[in-house]
């Protein structure tokens, strides 16, 4: 059985959502997944036509999507759009503030790039606790799980 493609993107500026998504990439490597981590000013086209799936990781930048996962997503929209690629995704955000903004704008754009939602948006609010590392590592763990079941 080949090996999964996810893709976990993510943005921190604090270090808070940098440690959750090397949880969530550890998580996607041990449960069989070929994983690429990089921070969304990295992260392109290629990567995306790569991927199978998308997790992205981000706060609440002004109650809206950080500029750097907007540029991202910016950026791959048109490749993803010619490629009629439909990739599933997930996001986990790690916010001081409610993340209903960035949520929203997320399913906006999402809609657009025919990203297909496969769980609902997890918010953390403050710094993560043990409980948060293990949520994103459960999301991760379920993703390669769906990817592997052929469920995605």
């Amino acid at each position: 059985m080949s090996k999964s493609n996810l893709l976990v993107v993510y943005h921190s500026q604090s270090g808070r959502n940098l440690r959750l998504a090397y949880a969530a990439a550890r998580r996607a490597e041990a449960a069989g997944a070929s994983v690429r981590l990089l921070r969304a000013s990295d992260a392109g086209s290629r990567d995306v036509i790569w991927a199978e799936a998308l997790l992205l990781i981000f706060p609440e930048n002004f109650g809206q999507l950080p500029g750097a996962l907007k540029d991202f997503l910016d950026r791959s929209f048109y490749p993803a759009c010619a490629r009629e690629l439909i990739l599933p995704y997930a996001a986990y955000l790690c916010t001081g503030n409610d993340g209903e903004g960035a949520v929203r704008a997320l399913q906006r754009i999402a809609k657009g790039m025919v990203l297909k939602p496969v769980a609902e948006a997890i918010i953390c609010k403050g710094p993560p606790q043990a409980e948060d590392f293990a949520g994103v590592e459960e999301l991760a763990e379920a993703m390669v799980a769906g990817l592997e079941m052929g469920i995605y």
